[in-house]
């Protein structure tokens, strides 16, 4: 991750856009961050709203509390004949 001052930001904002593409961007004034930059140019809109849905995160949250089954009991349910 890429760290800059809200006053490089400013300045260079374009090139910092170009670079979120790649990397996030940290933007911090008087040394505590303030903002995060994150590119979306390859991702789909549905991706970015399930990355950016606290929703989305508490369900996921919620689903990985949850007993799991282990991949060999699933492989003999599935491939017992």
């Amino acid at each position: 991750m890429k760290h800059t001052t809200l006053e490089e930001f400013s300045k260079e904002a374009q090139a910092f856009v170009q670079a979120a593409q790649q990397e996030r961007i940290l933007v911090t004034q008087d040394g505590k961050p303030l903002a995060l930059v994150v590119g979306l140019e390859n991702k789909d809109e549905e991706n970015w709203r399930l990355e950016m849905s606290s929703d989305f995160w508490q369900m996921i949250e919620e689903r990985r509390k949850r007993p799991t089954v282990p991949l060999k009991d699933v492989e003999a349910t599935l491939f017992d004949d």
